[in-house]
């Protein structure tokens, strides 16, 4: 009788394991985790870039926050143009078991901005024409909740050439700036800029296609060189 107990429990377990990998490999059971890496990115019906478990324009900064189960350090910057910007910087972002840091851009209107620059809880001046403003809890919250336009990640670790060839695909167009230190790989249909740097920091941003040409435009200085 005890043995074939033993029978039963080695076959549901056996059971159980096979279950469980079936659901692991099936499209709807893959594990989360393998959709937030960098080079995961696709479109929406609308045409929004989804990346990190986001999809840009659409999700908060509170949802974002949720999957890195990190802090977020949230601060608005103020220049003497009178541009103003939010940011969301997380120090520690593990995805995919990357590990890098990472800058959220956040999309707010020109009268949400004013709003909370007035009700700004503390401003140090940063030199350059630039203002840090931390802003008030409740504006805190008010931040948490806006979509997420644009998104600056910065991997701890060196990009191979060869590998992002090979995770992203040839881009559509390269660009070497000025003294050849740094190649910008372009891929305008995510809204993708990756900025190799030879003596490493390299930068992945990642922004609306819609918006993609105020990110290149920077990039085409006299000097620089179109090398597709």
């Amino acid at each position: 009788m005890i043995i074939k107990e033993r029978h039963i429990f080695a076959g549901v377990l056996l059971g159980t394991l096979l279950l469980v990998v079936i659901a692991i490999l099936l499209p709807g059971g893959q594990p989360a985790e393998r959709h937030h890496l960098p080079w995961q990115v696709e479109l929406d019906l609308d045409g929004h870039p989804q990346v990190f478990g986001i999809t840009l324009g659409k999700s908060s900064l509170a949802e974002l926050e949720a999957l890195i189960k990190e802090p977020v350090v949230v601060s608005l910057f103020a220049r003497d143009s009178g541009e103003r910007v939010v940011e969301g910087f997380f120090e520690h972002v593990a995805l995919g078991g990357i590990r890098a840091k990472m800058v959220v851009l956040l999309e707010l209107s020109e009268d949400e901005l004013q709003a909370l620059y007035e009700r700004g809880a503390r401003i140090a001046t940063m030199g350059s024409g630039t203002r840090k403003v931390t802003l008030s809890s409740e504006d805190m919250e008010r931040a948490r909740a806006a979509p997420v336009a644009a998104i600056t990640y910065l991997p701890r670790s060196r990009l191979d050439p060869e590998l992002v060839s090979h995770r992203f695909g040839q881009p559509s167009e390269r660009i070497l700036e000025e003294g050849g230190a740094v190649e910008h790989w372009l891929y305008p249909a995510w809204g993708l800029d990756i900025a190799l740097h030879q003596k490493g920091g390299d930068v992945l941003q990642y922004v609306l296609p819609k918006n993609f040409a105020a990110l290149r435009k920077p990039l085409l200085s006299d000097d620089a060189m179109d090398i597709r």
